[in-house]
């Protein structure tokens, strides 16, 4: 091990997250090519990203996705408080959804907090299949999962 060393980056901004991109390009693809060896071609990091903006293009809510085979994983959503409980969110969810069949996806998945979207995920499909107790702060952190086939 003497003759390797080790780069500690906490990506604590945009601008972190900019000076590693080429380190983490070569990480991606790393796995994809011991991917690939194991279960033939398949894309890592193909990513959907839809945005809400109002009249001033300001982002406002928006999904952000990343699939991998026949899996689309929801890894970020967000709207606006004053958008939320009026179909924003739902609308972004059936938009990436849709999106990601198109793409050959079968299902989906996502995680959440005990104090988030438990139930707004349920509400359209998802079904827990697992979760951590004590994760941060006394919450739970839940995994859902849905069959976009036939839905």
């Amino acid at each position: 091990m003497n003759e390797y060393t080790f780069s500690v980056h906490l990506c604590e901004s945009l601008a972190d997250m900019e000076a590693t991109r080429d380190e983490l390009t070569v990480i991606i693809e790393g796995l994809h090519n011991n991917i690939t060896k194991k279960i033939g071609n398949v894309e890592l990091e193909r990513l959907i990203r839809i945005f809400i903006r109002n009249k001033e293009h300001k982002v406002v809510g928006g999904i952000v996705t990343n699939i991998f085979g026949q899996y689309v994983y929801i890894v970020y959503l967000w709207v606006e408080d004053s958008l939320r409980n009026r179909g924003y969110g739902t609308k972004l969810l059936n938009m990436a959804e849709k999106e990601a069949m198109n793409l050959g996806c079968k299902y989906a998945h996502t995680d959440t907090f005990s104090f988030e979207a438990r139930p707004f995920y349920e509400k359209n499909g998802y079904q827990l299949f697992g979760m951590l107790d004590d994760y941060i702060g006394g919450h739970s952190k839940f995994f859902l999962r849905k069959t976009l086939i036939g839905t």
